[in-house]
């Protein structure tokens, strides 16, 4: 049976449809030299190849010619019979002089029409760029998080990326890497229990129910778990849709930190002014107690509160709860919440956050890439203090249906803050089945995975939310810097470690990038790839590196894996 294969030409080519027929040479149209002139661009031709298996980069003898190798050939040498009758639909013919001055055999000129008209071409697509270009080193990051093995959600929410790097600075990378890089175990086997509004689970968010459990759990009503008429839809979301985009944020497929793990939500009922009756609040924990906690292997999220006299009876009854969820083996994570207040300095209680036995979350203002110093701070709406643990991103994007329609929403708050750090314990907890995980514990693994990634808060260290992983990559593979804050590129006695005060210095850094224009925007980026039989040198023009010039660029690039 013959090898049957694709092979991908790329050929410099005019988008042009020719409508305007006027002669047929060789069986091929040509197009009217008097139609306007389309935008040349490069495109890829994918070819049958019924011949044997065609080695691209054999060892064998050169000298022994395969027959695809011939088919091919034959193809080329089709393809460049039509040259000459295009020759003039084109906006720089010339180009076609320096391709065949430079004898690049592979780079030809012709139409997509006749292209798709030649036998054993299966189609002329144009060439694109991948989403993701930057490079990575697996090895490098399986051995920063002791991860067993890696999953990487390539352009992902920024609410996403920022939980799996360190910090990034715009003076030590090209461009912000929007990758996720999570252990591929992805929260699997781990519960994430949401006591919220309301959730429809019938949502491409959650489709791989295949390798998880996705569903409603109870409709708590009067304080008491109502289990009819609960499947993938549960609670009142004509009203409000907060648990929808909090379970989303926890372990959405897309936009989640846990896409693994089992989701369960448990549905309260909201009232118009968005308000929760205590005694469905005191319900739906006396539920999850009962029913849902298996000891070490679940998650609670809590992206609710308020504010309570501290002789108020509900404060010690939902103390007493937490309490009990904790001592069973479940990890409650809670929203810190959004009235802007250091809550060190209030007479009431904002409840759950200030219970010693749960995880509370604030918000930092994710707003935008541009600049590290507007990201990592609080933002202006979350309340912070003492009693808030850490920092997560507080802008998220999601997807829920609302009125059985899909639709995409951008929402603020701590409310999902929390379901993020919700996520990201699930993911830590799955990789490690055999750990009987405690608050304590994961408490202590949060806080060693962001010592290195504090902000201030009025002069005060607060810890960000991180995975484990703490390479902060380049979008673009340009570095100005070494270090873990800079691709984890080599740092030699030349080159300070990026977190040194010397990175200021510009005088104790090696000079690799310069401007050889007035304009430092045409500065000319030289990147170098070497491989065991040539080095090859590739020059751009119009680089970004208007940074600092002074500072080391070291762009040797890293296989990606």
């Amino acid at each position: 049976m013959k090898n049957i294969c694709i092979l991908c030409i790329i050929l410099f080519i005019n988008i042009i449809y020719a409508k305007n027929i006027t002669a047929i040479i060789n069986n091929y149209p040509k197009v009217n030299p008097n139609k306007s002139k389309s935008k040349d661009d490069y495109y890829l031709i994918y070819v049958n190849n019924d011949y044997e298996e065609l080695h691209i980069y054999s060892d064998l003898n050169i000298n022994k010619r395969q027959e695809s190798n011939i088919f091919i050939e034959s193809l080329i040498d089709e393809i460049k019979v039509l040259i000459s009758n295009n020759r003039n639909t084109y906006q720089h013919p010339e180009i076609l002089d320096e391709i065949e001055k430079k004898n690049q055999l592979k780079k030809k000129i012709i139409t997509i029409k006749e292209i798709k008209s030649i036998n054993e071409v299966i189609d002329c697509v144009p060439d694109s760029v991948s989403i993701n270009t930057n490079s990575y080193s697996r090895e490098d990051i399986l051995m920063d998080t002791n991860w067993k093995n890696l999953s990487i959600q390539e352009n992902a929410d920024f609410h996403l990326s920022l939980l799996s790097q360190g910090k990034y600075d715009e003076n030590l990378i090209g461009e912000y890497d929007n990758n996720y890089y999570y252990p591929a175990s992805g929260g699997e086997g781990i519960d994430i229990v949401i006591l919220d509004s309301s959730f429809n689970f019938d949502n491409s968010e959650f489709s791989n129910t295949d390798e998880r459990i996705v569903k409603c759990a109870a409709n708590i009503k009067n304080g008491k778990a109502d289990l009819s008429n609960i499947d993938n839809y549960c609670g009142d979301g004509g009203i409000f849709f907060h648990g929808e985009t909090v379970s989303d944020i926890a372990g959405g497929l897309k936009h989640g930190a846990a896409k693994r793990a089992n989701i369960y939500g448990v549905s309260l009922p909201v009232d118009y002014h968005k308000r929760i009756q205590d005694s469905d609040i005191l319900g739906g924990l006396q539920f999850i107690y009962e029913k849902m906690i298996r000891p070490h292997k679940t998650v609670i999220n809590l992206s609710l509160g308020g504010s309570y006299d501290r002789s108020d009876p509900f404060v010690e009854q939902m103390e007493s709860l937490t309490n009990s969820i904790t001592l069973k083996g479940g990890i409650i994570v809670t929203a810190a919440g959004n009235g802007g207040i250091n809550l060190n300095t209030i007479s009431k209680y904002t409840l759950p956050c200030i219970f010693k036995n749960v995880i509370c979350v604030g918000g930092i203002a994710n707003y935008q890439k541009k600049s590290s110093e507007n990201i990592y701070k609080i933002d202006v709406d979350s309340n912070y203090g003492d009693d808030v643990n850490f920092y997560a991103p507080y802008r998220v994007e999601a997807e829920i249906i609302r009125f059985n329609i899909f639709k995409k929403v951008v929402e603020t708050g701590t409310s999902f803050s929390s379901p993020l750090v919700a996520g990201i314990i699930a993911t830590i907890m799955s990789e490690n089945p055999d750990i009987e995980y405690t608050t304590e514990i994961i408490t202590k693994i949060l806080n060693d995975n962001g010592n290195s990634e504090t902000f201030k808060i009025y002069n005060t260290d607060s810890i960000l939310a991180n995975n484990g992983k703490h390479i902060v990559y380049s979008e673009n593979d340009i570095y100005y810097g070494c270090g873990i804050h800079s691709g984890n590129r080599p740092c030699s006695s030349d080159i300070p470690d990026s977190n040194s005060s010397d990175i200021s210095n510009p005088s104790s850094l090696i000079k690799i990038i310069s401007a050889t224009a007035t304009n430092p925007s045409t500065a000319t980026s030289i990147t170098t790839t070497t491989s065991t039989s040539s080095t090859v040198i590739t020059t751009t023009t119009n680089a970004t590196l208007t940074k600092k010039t002074t500072k080391k660029s070291i762009s040797t690039k890293k296989t990606k894996k």
